[in-house]
């Protein structure tokens, strides 16, 4: 086999993609198409709450595309992290709607769902024989307490447990937490194609256009893999990639630009060249994997930390406005008087000054003519954070100050009810590296025969 071709339908299952534009890059002959579906990046809720990040009919939209070309074509389906965090719930869902679509579109398959969600008993005893994991952020140790205040903790898997799916036979494979590029290294690592470029074509095309231009995460995305190079291109005619924009997606997302961490080693990139082989296409060559002496997989969780409330409110009295830090320290100091004695936090984000960027604002000499204020609150229950948000708001409404003229309230409101209750509130807490002595010991893999009703009647 000189060349395998795999193809990304989009950067993220549920954020769509154009049929005809997929169609035709699945026209080319490829061997195998691969999607993500899950990220850190929608915060620690969906960890620990184990809760999909979209409604389960965007993912049903996107899946059961890619799903009848699939099994139309007799190629492998992967899907990695599903849905969002990638736990064993989520998971299970996924499979439950690939069910539910093949009976209703009349396919038949091998299944296989890989489980990343770790038993908790079972993390807590390898901690207790191995020695407390490497940290990735996290200062509090990884001890039992933390462990079962975490929602599930899952692992990012490797190429390892799909490339034994595929052995087995699994046509279409969900996997639960999993390295975004090993989705699409898979197949190509075990057909034997250069470990180093078959992870960073899946670098590239994991998040589907962004690396195109013009850059859109629901493009489909075609990467071609050859002996010593790999090529990548958009199905649709009106995108195309340059050295620039997959020279910017390869390098991002780590702290060293080169360097790209993951289960069982790491791809140097510092030699990789980028070289534009036609007007629409990317060649790419020289990346090169180099294991490390310990297999190491990461582990996510987030804890429970209390449960949010915000209320959203906007300010137009450039008098209010000049003082406002003061002002809010008022008020911070008025609520912390009334609910003394009780847990809490409370955060004031200053949109239009500097929500976005905090303290490392440069822009600080800036005077906004309104800003948007949200009031946010964590506290150890809904109702306690509900009062000391409505507290804090009702303060902040009627509070005097040098100057003041809108004695009838100082805050434009966009909506009622004033306090809109979150619900609960995570962090990550678990962000540490797990060394293994089999890439696949804590991923195990169910395979399931999804048999068209039909068919099986006859």
């Amino acid at each position: 086999m000189d060349e395998i071709i795999g193809v990304a339908p989009s950067g993220s299952l549920g954020s769509g993609y154009p049929k005809e534009a997929l169609r035709k890059a699945l026209d080319e002959g490829a061997h195998f198409i691969a999607q993500d579906a899950g990220s850190t990046d929608m915060g620690p809720y969906y960890h620990g709450a184990a809760k999909p990040f979209l409604p389960r009919s965007t993912y049903k939209h996107d899946l059961e595309i890619m799903l009848v070309e699939a099994i139309e074509r007799g190629i492998p389906l992967i899907v990695g992290s599903v849905f969002t965090a990638g736990g064993r719930e989520q998971l299970y869902e996924g499979a439950a709607l690939m069910k539910e679509i093949a009976a209703e579109r009349g396919l038949s398959f091998k299944m296989a769902v890989i489980d990343a969600e770790l038993d908790k008993d079972d993390l807590k005893r390898r901690i207790s024989e191995g020695g407390q994991p490497e940290t990735l952020g996290p200062e509090a140790p990884l001890d039992a307490a933390m462990i079962d205040r975490c929602g599930p903790i899952c692992a990012q898997m490797g190429v390892e447990p799909i490339i034994k799916a595929l052995e087995e036979g699994a046509q279409v494979i969900l996997c639960g937490r999993a390295c975004d590029d090993v989705l699409f290294a898979a197949l190509p690592i075990m057909k034997g194609f250069d470990k180093g470029l078959a992870l960073h074509m899946g670098k590239i095309l994991e998040c589907g256009g962004i690396s195109a231009e013009p850059c859109d995460l629901a493009e489909p995305m075609i990467g071609r893999l050859r002996k010593d190079h790999f090529l990548v291109r958009p199905g649709a005619d009106e995108f195309k990639c340059t050295p620039v924009s997959t020279a910017a997606h390869s390098l991002y997302e780590r702290g060293e630009p080169c360097l790209q961490l993951g289960p069982g080693g790491m791809n140097d990139l510092t030699d990789a060249t980028f070289t534009q082989e036609d007007p629409r296409t990317v060649r790419i060559e020289k990346s090169r994997f180099v294991p490390s002496d310990v297999y190491k997989v990461k582990l996510e969780g987030a804890e429970l930390i209390g449960y949010r409330s915000i209320v959203i409110v906007g300010v137009r009295d450039p008098i209010m406005i000049s003082q406002i830090d003061d002002v809010l320290a008022e008020v911070r100091k008025r609520s912390e008087g009334r609910f003394a004695g009780r847990e809490w936090q409370l955060n004031f984000r200053i949109y239009g000054r500097n929500a976005v960027m905090g303290a490392l604002e440069t822009e600080t000499e800036a005077q906004p003519h309104e800003i948007g204020l949200m009031i946010e609150v964590v506290a150890e229950d809904q109702e306690l954070a509900n009062a000391v948000a409505m507290f804090t708001r009702g303060t902040l409404q009627h509070i005097g100050y040098p100057g003041i003229v809108t004695t009838a309230g100082n805050l434009a409101y966009p909506f009622s009810p004033f306090n809109v209750p979150v619900g609960p509130a995570y962090r990550f807490a678990v962000y540490h590296l797990l060394p293994l002595e089999d890439p696949c010991e804590i991923f195990p893999i169910e395979m399931m025969d999804v048999v068209n009703e039909m068919e099986a009647a006859q």
